[in-house]
This record gives structure tokens, C-alpha cells and sequence, in this order.
């Protein structure tokens, strides 16, 4: 039985709370949120004279975008997860922000492929320790209620520091060269972890959630890997997730070469229509979801599998067309509809998991479909560029990219496979 005093007392702390500091607190985690997505995007705006000063292939180039970041986020991810849960959050992220920064700026000083590479592992290390931890914060100044609001505001950061690795890396590209590009980007994160160190505390851990008792690790696992819906939604989470960083790779060098922009025309092109529509689409698909999902919780998975099925065949036309104007409608609406649906998915994996399991839960999903989405998707495209380059020529990489058009279809279908077991798997985690 649940003991509803620890509820009560939570519930007026929170209206004791001061909300405004609550909401400074968001703001700022939700910033470094997007300096999380600013250096690991603005790598993609730099593949082509990165890849033409070191000589690389397309391959290599998919290597350093997705595989050489994603490998040790994916290996640290949980295990630090595990420590935010035990020691000071605040202190995990101002570390963590500091030390991917710090890498960033380090990606710029790279005199060889070798150091470069160090570097890109270097920011994946420090960004793994940042998001389960701010997330557990911000589930500590916001009730139950309040917490989806909460977390899709912190969602933005996803597509806003897309947005801003994309302007950034290609305007200073452009008139002062890519290392310069990574040291704009690298720099603001050492001063935002002073700032944070300086004006945030660590709240009073728990003041917010359901009396439970902590789980060990295997008995957590067991249980997430028995919810069917979990399960399902995972993988084709991992899918939809390929499609968003395979097209974050490779929509710079596709319109370089198929459109022949300028670097900083890159920048407003894809900044514009893939950062800013994902906003969109992230922050009306937590707003829709969660008014359709009342009626019927399958409404939680149908509406993602919709926009996600949608995405797939609008995203190919993006990559087919020849008239410009018809490829940067189509990539709006690609990032919108893929944009939709990464708050609810994060919301089920919270839903059809224990309260004492929501944090690993959330990590676990966020983790493995980074190291499918961002660690296969750039290195398969690349692969395919070099592997189509001799009857496409520059055009490869349009039929390569249609690849993250399958996936995220197949992850659609998984979606709808998903909801069929949602219900029951809501009630057994409750």
C-alpha cells in the first residue's frame, strides 16, 4: 500500500515552492540540454571540409559522426546514471558539461584524424553523465502532475541545440573555418558550468515521488524486460532514432552536394527547417498525445506510429525531388512528424515502468537508441555513400539517406504492435 502522508507533504512543498526558481532551474538544465545536441551537431555541419583537410572517406566520416561519440555514451550511460542516484546531481552535470565542452573545444585544436577521434569519444564520455541526472532533478521540483509540462519543455533542448549546431557550425565555418566552430561551441559550456555550479542547488532527492522501495539492478531489469510494451517500443524506438541522426549526419553533405549550398547557407537551411519544425513537432506531440491519450492509452503509441509511418515516405520525396523548394517543404515536415513523437515515447517508458525503475527505464531507452540511432545510422550511410559513389557520383549519399526512410516506417509498425499490450502492462506496473 501506498503511504499517502510522503504524497501530501510533497504536494505542499510544491505549492510552497518557489516556482519561479523551479522554472530558472528548468530553463538552465534545459540549456545545457541543447549544448548536449550543439556539440554533438555541429560535427555535421563540418563533415565536408573536415573530410576534405584529413582526406577521409565517407565511412571514416560516419565513423567520427555516430559510432566514435556514441560508444562510450552508450557504455557510461547507465552505470552513471546509477551514481546520480546515490550522490549530488548538481555536481554530475556541472562535471559533465564542463568535461564535453572542454572535448569540444579540443575537436578544434585536432592536428590529426587520431586526436580528433579522442576528442569525439571525449564529448561522448562527458554527455552521458548530463541528461539521466537532470532529468532525476527536475522530477525532484515538479510533481506528478506538473512533470510531462516539465520534461517536454526539457525535450526542446533536443532540436534547439540542433538548431544552434547547425547556424553556428555553418556560419563560422564559413568565414573563420571549422575549428573555429568547434571552439564557439565548446567555450559557452565552460562558462554554463560555472553558472550552474554558482546558482543551483541539489534539491532534497525524492521530495516529489511515490513512496517506494529502490530495486536492485537485476530484479529492475527482469521486470522492464517482462512489459512486453517495453520491449517492443524500445526497438522501434532504436529505428525512428536512426532515421533523426542518420538525417542529422547527412542532410549538411547532401545539400552541399545535391543542392550545392554554401556552408552558412547550410547552416540557415537545415537549422531552420529540421531544428526549429522538430521543436514544433516535439512540443505539439506532447500537447496532443497527451489530450487523445485520456480516452485511450493506445492513443499513446498510435498517434507516434502515425506520424512516425507519415515521416518515412514524406522523407523520401525529400531525398528524390529535384525542385529545392519541394525538398525544403518535405524536410520541414520530415522533422516535424519525427519530432512528434519523442516525448510520448520517453512518457510510455515511464508509464509501463515501476516508479522505482522510471530512471533507469528512461536511461535505458535513451541510451540504446543513441547507440543504434547515432552509433549505426551515420556509419551505414557513409558506408553506403562510398558504396554507391561509383554510379551515383555526388548524388549517393540522396539514395543512401533512403535508408532512414524504412526505418522509420518499421518503427511505426512496432508502435502499433506496442499498444496492444499497453494497458495491461500499465496496470501491472501500477
Amino acid at each position: 500500500m501506498v503511504d499517502v502522508a510522503p504524497q501530501a507533504a510533497a504536494q505542499v512543498e510544491s505549492a510552497t515552492r518557489p516556482s519561479l526558481r523551479r522554472y530558472y532551474v528548468l530553463a538552465l538544465l534545459t540549456v545545457v540540454y541543447a549544448l548536449n545536441f550543439l556539440d554533438r551537431t555541429i560535427f555535421n555541419v563540418l563533415i565536408e571540409p573536415i573530410k576534405k583537410e584529413f582526406a577521409l572517406s565517407d565511412t571514416t566520416m560516419g565513423l567520427l559522426a555516430g559510432f566514435g561519440f556514441v560508444l562510450f555514451y552508450s557504455l557510461l550511460g547507465i552505470p552513471i546514471a546509477r551514481i546520480a542516484d546515490r550522490y549530488n546531481r548538481r555536481n554530475i552535470v556541472t562535471i559533465a558539461l564542463a568535461f564535453w565542452s572542454a572535448m569540444t573545444v579540443f575537436c578544434g585544436m585536432a592536428q590529426s584524424v587520431a586526436l580528433l577521434a579522442l576528442a569525439r569519444i571525449g564529448v561522448g564520455i562527458g554527455e552521458s553523465g548530463g541528461t539521466p541526472a537532470s532529468q532525476s532533478i527536475i522530477a525532484d521540483l515538479f510533481s506528478k502532475n506538473e512533470r510531462p509540462r516539465a520534461l517536454g519543455i526539457f525535450a526542446i533542448g533536443t532540436y534547439l541545440g540542433v538548431f544552434l549546431g547547425y547556424f553556428i557550425g555553418g556560419y563560422v565555418n564559413q568565414y573563420y573555418g571549422w575549428r573555429m566552430a568547434f571552439y564557439t561551441a565548446g567555450l559557452p559550456g565552460l562558462a554554463l558550468a560555472a553558472v550552474l555550479w554558482l546558482t543551483v542547488s541539489e534539491p532534497k532527492r525524492g521530495a516529489m515521488a511515490e513512496t517506494f522501495t529502490p530495486e536492485p539492478l537485476g530484479p529492475t531489469l527482469g521486470f522492464l524486460a517482462s512489459q512486453r510494451t517495453f520491449v517492443i517500443l524500445l526497438v522501434g524506438f532504436c529505428l525512428t532514432t536512426y532515421t533523426n541522426y542518420a538525417t542529422s549526419a547527412w542532410i549538411p553533405p547532401f545539400l552541399a552536394r545535391v543542392h550545392h549550398l554554401s556552408s552558412a547557407e547550410i547552416g540557415t537551411y537545415a537549422g531552420t527547417f529540421k531544428g526549429l519544425c522538430g521543436i514544433a513537432g516535439t512540443l505539439l506531440g506532447g500537447i496532443i498525445v497527451a489530450q487523445i491519450g485520456r480516452r485511450d492509452d493506445r492513443w499513446k503509441l498510435w498517434a507516434p506510429a502515425i506520424t512516425s509511418g507519415l515521416a518515412g515516405p514524406v522523407f523520401a520525396v525529400c531525398m528524390l525531388t529535384p525542385d529545392f523548394a519541394t525538398m525544403v517543404v518535405t524536410l520541414a515536415a520530415t522533422s516535424f512528424l519525427a519530432g512528434f513523437q519523442l516525448g510520448p515515447i520517453f512518457a510510455i517508458a515511464q508509464t509501463v515502468a515501476k516508479p522505482s525503475m522510471r530512471a533507469l527505464a528512461s536511461a535505458i531507452m535513451l541510451l540504446m537508441a543513441a547507440g543504434f540511432g547515432q552509433g549505426v545510422g551515420p556509419l551505414a550511410v557513409g558506408m553506403l555513400n562510398d558504396a554507391l559513389r561509383g554510379d551515383f557520383g555526388a548524388h549517393a549519399v540522396r539514395y543512401s539517406l533512403l535508408s532512414a526512410a524504412v526505418t522509420s516506417v518499421l518503427g511505426a509498425l512496432l508502435f502499433i504492435w506496442a499498444a496492444r499490450s499497453i494497458r495491461g502492462d500499465i496496470e501491472r506496473a501500477s
